[in-house]
């Protein structure tokens, strides 16, 4: 399972969930988007990234009314995240409001390291630019699910390392 988030603060409130389903190297049609509504400001760092203001989500749910949508949708799968330490600390977060258990550390596999020890640079769209997948397709701005759905890539076109399965 692939995940990234968008937020309002750096490290911190979801805005934007998107989770894709790879199996057996294969990105299934089966994926996960939720937009959130924060219980903070919005960083005009965070915003000027994504450009999804705090009136774009309005009428959108709180986290801890998609929490349960996301654990099911995950289920026990290995969670891929593009710079993994940013997804991991910012869900750690957001399930810590809730009261929910974070999903484990060591269920998280950073397709970020993976892109460096191939020689790729850190940033997912270099990255994927770099290992000759198509990003001219996408906006300035960033959204999950396209961002779930370039790691999704970038992870079958570099593969686990033997030793991680």
């Amino acid at each position: 399972m692939v995940i990234d988030v968008e937020t309002a603060q750096s490290y911190d409130h979801v805005i934007e969930i998107a989770a894709v389903e790879v199996i057996g190297g294969a990105i299934s049609p089966r994926s996960f988007v939720r937009r959130v509504k924060p219980r903070s400001s919005m960083s005009p760092f965070c915003y000027a990234v994504h450009r999804i203001s705090l009136a774009d989500l309005e009428d959108e749910p709180y986290f801890e009314h998609v929490i349960h949508d996301l654990i099911d949708f995950v289920g026990a799968d290995t969670i891929i995240a593009h710079n993994y330490a940013y997804e991991y600390n910012t869900l750690k977060r957001e399930f810590e409001r809730t009261g929910q258990p974070i999903y484990p550390r060591e269920r998280f596999y950073c397709t970020m390291a993976l892109a460096k020890r191939s020689g790729l640079p850190g940033k997912l769209r270099q990255a994927c630019s770099q290992a000759g997948i198509s990003i001219a397709h996408l906006r300035a701005e960033h959204d999950a699910l396209n961002d779930a759905l370039l790691a999704a890539h970038l992870f079958q076109k570099l593969g686990l390392p033997e030793n991680k399965s």
